[in-house]
């Protein structure tokens, strides 16, 4: 496998996950919705509360997956440049301060549900308030 080969892997994987970022955007979005239209139309009905919970938990659950697999193929990418390098391959210099950006070895990446980035856990943490607190908060009495 040359660095193009490599290269081209990534960029199938990246646009792969981009067009699952857009979904679960989307599907935030939706989550958002029905919290809202549940929290306005249905305030005592605990089965709608519990439905629409469930519902954006899972869309957390995924959007915090496709990041997952995003950082997971970045670091993949450097693994397989440093494979390339050890085995004695042509790495470009571009190629190798990617490794070095991305701090990837010869041992594999595994994969982890873990956000690398401590702003996705504020992310995940505030999307999370805004499906949930409009359900389970206390309720105007407009």
């Amino acid at each position: 496998m040359t660095e193009l080969d490599i290269m081209n892997l990534q960029s199938g994987s990246v646009q792969s996950t981009g067009l699952y970022f857009i979904g679960m955007a989307f599907s935030i979005w939706v989550a958002f919705r029905v919290s809202s239209v549940v929290s306005q139309r249905s305030p005592d009905n605990v089965v709608m509360k519990a439905i629409a919970s469930i519902y954006g938990l899972c869309v957390v659950y995924y959007f915090n997956m496709t990041m997952s697999f995003y950082t997971y193929n970045m670091e993949l990418t450097g693994h397989r440049l440093a494979n390339l390098k050890a085995s004695g391959g042509d790495v470009s210099q571009a190629g190798m301060d990617y490794v070095a950006n991305i701090g990837a070895s010869t041992t594999p990446p595994t994969f982890s549900l873990m956000p690398s980035d401590p702003v996705m856990y504020a992310f995940l943490a505030a999307v999370l308030a805004i499906i949930l607190l409009p359900l389970w908060g206390p309720q105007d009495d407009a």
